[in-house]
């Protein structure tokens, strides 16, 4: 019999408990791990007979400084698991890597055996889990470890009305469905034959447009102040006390000071001959995490500008127009004083750039997607869907720009149009369902029944392939 797990976090619990409860599953079979304490007032009023599974914070705080630090086996077994090293699990979570690296190792090592214990012995383990704070990831590598499915509903963006379940963190992959679905091919071949003529920009694009940047800022600060409440800083995976003052993102008088310098910087013109190199929002999962060695965008900018520079072409660094006011503008003198990297408008289109780049070099992007797309060359840093098409190389760490561009190894990537079809119909689209997983409390509508039963649709699908519910 298939266990199902979700590792809690804030809005998206809304939506996956009643699709596991839509899929077949009873909520006192879950086992819900609680990153923060702020979690429990839920779990009791929606799931109040489940396996709640609380992660060893106050024990992580009590290591001992003379003690040696290595991983234990359960945190070996999880590393394994999901692919990564300890330095990976210290460094991509913007919470746990500022705190003393004895207590960070020491919660690693808790957390893997304490989350083993509770997920070891259970048979198959369905795991929805983000893939994004370092008990996510902990749980994702035991769960593969022991047999199970780790894995997290999330919109495909091209189209945007469709949602796959992915895989991470080294990349992302999509579970491949087992079930032929003509419904998801015909919107594959529908969506591609316009497309490139319209070229709609993904569901994400538009939504930014239509919510205020000061109404996501105050969002996502009350929320941290709500599980600061409970968890009074104690929290190894939660801000610091101190991080509500410095950082953007938590702090909205400060977020609003950044919007106002950026809408008066000088942008650079675009360069004659560029490659185009847009930023990801940071810090955010999908390139802290999966990116792994390139996550540190800046460090690739100055990599790639110094191999094109004799070249006569220049890197052409965006910002992501809509979430500029995470970085404070102390992030910008390293690009402005390097002569071959341009920091152009923002507010730029996009997909115009990435028609008019030598080639396009993004960790993680959607833009890679889009890119591929047109049959533009690309670059990408992680092993992404999109790796497949014969215009995308993927290479393992920044510092492989400097041979591929000595060799001008964009000039070898190519695909037809009529391969590009192929993979996107049969291989990209083919494994997604009909409906929306995007974040709810920005977008009601993925908690309209009709949605959540097809979330549901889709994780029993998943669940079938490991045994099914009995």
């Amino acid at each position: 019999m298939v266990t199902p797990l979700v590792h809690m976090g804030l809005g998206y619990d809304d939506l996956l408990v009643p699709a596991l409860v839509h899929a077949g599953f009873e909520t006192k079979d879950l086992i819900l791990v609680v990153r923060t304490d702020a979690n429990l007032a839920w779990v009791r009023r929606h799931a109040p007979l489940a396996t709640t599974v609380r992660l060893p914070y106050a024990a992580a705080w009590k290591a001992n400084v003379v003690s040696g630090l290595a991983p234990h086996a359960a945190l070996k077994r999880a590393c394994a698991g999901v692919g990564l090293d300890v330095l990976d699990l210290l460094v991509s979570e913007r919470a746990l890597r500022r705190n003393r690296v004895d207590t960070a190792m020491n919660f690693l090592n808790l957390a893997a055996e304490h989350l083993e214990q509770a997920i070891a012995g259970r048979g198959p383990v369905l795991a929805l889990t983000e893939f994004t704070v370092t008990s996510e990831l902990l749980t994702a590598g035991l769960v593969t470890h022991h047999g199970g499915l780790a894995t997290w509903p999330r919109g495909i963006r091209l189209p945007s009305d469709r949602f796959g379940l992915i895989g991470a963190p080294q990349g992302i992959t999509l579970f491949e469905r087992a079930v032929d679905d003509p419904a998801a091919l015909d919107a594959g071949k529908r969506f591609i034959d316009t497309w490139r003529t319209e070229q709609g920009r993904p569901m994400g694009y538009a939504r930014n447009l239509k919510v205020e940047s000061g109404q996501e800022i105050w969002r996502l600060a009350s929320d941290r102040v709500r599980e600061f409440a409970v968890d009074r800083g104690a929290n190894l995976q939660l801000p610091k006390p101190s991080d509500y003052a410095r950082l953007p993102w938590l702090n909205p008088v400060k977020a609003r000071l950044n919007l106002r310098e950026y809408r008066t910087r000088r942008w650079d013109p675009v360069p004659e001959q560029f490659v185009f190199l847009p930023l990801q929002v940071q810090p955010e999962s999908s390139v802290d995490v999966m990116g792994q060695e390139w996550r540190d965008q800046a460090y690739t900018a100055r990599v790639l500008a110094d191999a094109l520079a004799p070249m006569g072409i220049g890197v052409a660094v965006k910002e992501h127009a809509h979430f500029m006011w995470r970085r404070d503008p102390d992030y910008w003198p390293q690009f402005d004083v390097h002569p071959n990297i341009a920091t152009i408008d923002p507010f730029a289109d996009s997909r115009e750039l990435m028609k008019q780049a030598v080639f396009t070099v993004t960790a993680t992007g959607t833009v890679g997607l889009e890119a591929g797309l047109l049959g533009r060359p690309v670059v990408t840093g992680a092993a992404m869907p999109w790796s497949a098409l014969g215009n995308v190389r993927r290479l393992a760490t920044p510092d492989d720009l400097v041979p591929f561009v000595a060799e001008r190894g964009w000039e070898t990537l190519r695909a037809t149009e009529s391969e590009i079809d192929e993979w996107f119909v049969h291989s990209y689209v083919r494994n997604s369902w009909e409906g929306l997983v995007l974040d709810p409390p920005r977008v009601p509508a993925v908690l309209e029944p009709a949605n959540i039963r097809r979330v549901g649709d889709a994780l029993a699908e998943a669940a079938g392939t490991l045994g099914g519910l009995s």
